[in-house]
């Protein structure tokens, strides 16, 4: 039986339908900007753990515009993602196998997945152990899941300062997310779902504003339910004052693989 959609669930898929729709790659235009001390990408920073054997078939779930499809060509790339402004994005960038769908039932059949990618959607799902289900049941045993999500450390105290600056501007307490699992008891979410945990990494990443352009983009990739858009314009106004300097994002990387039957 297909459980009850809650209003705030229902209210939620609809905001960001909306927002991928009018801003499509405005996630990875962020990430694919931003470097680590040694100049690392995020999305290859993720694809660093990802198995590499010839002709492994690997699923990048909530793809966006498939930016981790076009760093690792050798691996057997799916994408799905439920917004068609991004599959439409991602189209553009070469040919690719991408499917629209829903990540709680997705059309594929069991154990058909060496690899499953997800990069910043997780806490984004709603219900989440409906999708982290659906993972178990595609991977083939002993297959390999790879999350990469938002942290909250480390932060410089003048990054921290500004993140603070920003929630204000939009008046909130913390980012606008229908889940906390990126952040806490999710161990546990993935052990209960027959995925174990190999490895929890975090670092942070510079997001270089070096002009009006990157710190509206910025500013406009934080998620805002139901704010008025002049909270979200005070946010843009505030970030550009940081022209000719960076912001930290810390981010979180989490390498599982599928408990054997």
């Amino acid at each position: 039986m297909t459980p009850a959609i809650s209003d705030a669930t229902t209210l939620w898929t609809s905001y960001l339908d909306r927002f991928h729709q009018h801003h499509p790659g405005i996630t990875e235009d962020v990430l694919s900007q931003a470097c680590d001390v040694d100049g690392e990408n995020p999305y290859a920073w993720l694809l660093a753990v990802a198995p590499r054997q010839p002709g492994a078939m690997a699923l990048d779930l909530a793809c966006g515009t498939g930016p981790l499809q076009g760093r690792a060509p050798d691996l057997r790339w799916v994408g799905i993602d439920r917004s068609p402004g991004e599959l439409a994005r991602a189209g553009r960038a070469g040919p690719r196998v991408l499917v629209r769908g829903d990540a709680q039932r997705q059309p594929f059949r069991d154990a058909g997945f060496d690899l499953v990618a997800c990069s910043m959607a997780l806490m984004l799902f709603d219900p989440v152990d409906a999708v982290l289900a659906e993972i178990h049941r595609m991977l083939c045993d002993d297959g390999t899941l790879i999350l990469l999500l938002p942290g909250s450390a480390p932060l410089s105290t003048r990054d921290r300062v500004r993140y603070l600056r920003l929630l204000s501007c939009l008046r909130k307490v913390r980012p606008a997310y229908p889940n906390r699992v990126h952040l806490w008891r999710l161990h546990a979410r993935l052990e209960r779902a027959g995925l174990n945990v190999a490895s929890d990494e975090r670092r942070c990443f510079r997001y270089p504003i070096r002009d009006e352009h990157d710190a509206t983009c910025f500013a406009e990739s934080l998620y805002a339910p139901g704010l008025p858009s002049e909270r979200i314009e005070g946010a843009v106004r505030a970030t550009r004052c940081w022209v000719g300097s960076t912001i930290g994002i810390p981010l979180r990387r989490v390498v599982c693989r599928k408990q054997l039957s």
